[in-house]
């Protein structure tokens, strides 16, 4: 009975130590999960904006690649968290109506990959407008999710750099959906959403402490003057989709930036 005691007392003691490593795993696992949402947000975004770049026959960064890297990136990014997440069943629920509505927007992506007619292109990319958001929709739904029951820390200001980057990337495709002419009348209410969502996401991060870091400032007030930017170029004609696509990139990359200074701090 001793001796049972004793090794009771020690699996118990080994128990709570194990506690604190485990949990930091499960928030490594939940920080790196919303991270993969949000890239990939960007990247649905990323490959309509190929998808129009290819049609419009631009061959700027190589669309064709761009889109092809898309779809399994995406892929991928699915068949992880499926992995990572078996008893959520939120997170299971939203990865299947992802499955359920990439089918689709996917073979529709595709039409670029093919020697399509232009007709075909142009009424193909006004569906995947149309669909590509119950797709984005439901990842939003799953970053929401683990930002609600994990622990992970400075949770509104990560999400804030987040969307940024996203909006970043929703900005170029639409800006080059209204470029190519598309029959679409959402086009300008999205680019609005997508300009919202980012002037929201500056307010976040300008409130937030990380203000006080010298590199996350400067980052922010590069966003700040491109979202600016982004303003005065959808007010005039639209013939600068390129470049369009070259300033969003920026963003992009400094709204990247400002989340790795989040994610460093303590």
């Amino acid at each position: 009975m001793h001796i049972s005691h004793k090794i009771l007392s020690l699996t118990i003691l080994i128990f709570f130590l194990h506690q604190p490593l485990l949990h930091a795993n499960e928030t490594k696992k939940d920080q790196d999960s919303v991270l993969a949402l949000g890239m990939e947000m960007s990247n649905m975004r990323n490959m309509l904006a190929a998808y129009i770049l290819t049609g419009a026959k631009i061959s700027y960064k190589r669309p064709h690649e761009r889109l092809k890297n898309g779809i399994v990136h995406y892929e991928n990014m699915l068949d992880t968290l499926t992995k990572d997440y078996p008893n959520d069943k939120v997170m299971q629920d939203s990865i299947q109506k992802s499955r359920d509505a990439w089918v689709n927007v996917k073979g529709a992506m595709e039409l670029a990959l093919k020697n399509t007619s232009l007709e075909k292109l142009k009424s193909g990319a006004i569906w995947i407008h149309g669909n590509i958001r119950t797709v984005i929709k439901e990842m939003a739904n799953m970053k929401a999710h683990l930002f609600k029951t994990s622990t992970i820390q400075n949770k509104d200001a990560l999400n804030a750099s987040i969307e940024i980057a996203a909006s970043a990337k929703r900005l170029s495709a639409h800006y080059m959906m209204d470029l190519w002419h598309l029959d679409d009348p959402t086009i300008e209410k999205h680019w609005e959403k997508g300009m919202k969502i980012y002037a929201d996401s500056i307010l976040v991060l300008k409130n937030s402490p990380f203000i006080h870091n010298k590199k996350f400032a400067s980052n922010l007030r590069s966003v700040i003057k491109y979202h600016r930017y982004f303003r005065k170029m959808w007010e005039k004609p639209k013939i600068y989709s390129i470049l369009i696509d070259k300033k969003t990139d920026i963003v992009f990359h400094k709204a990247k930036e400002i989340t790795e200074i989040i994610l460093q701090s303590k």
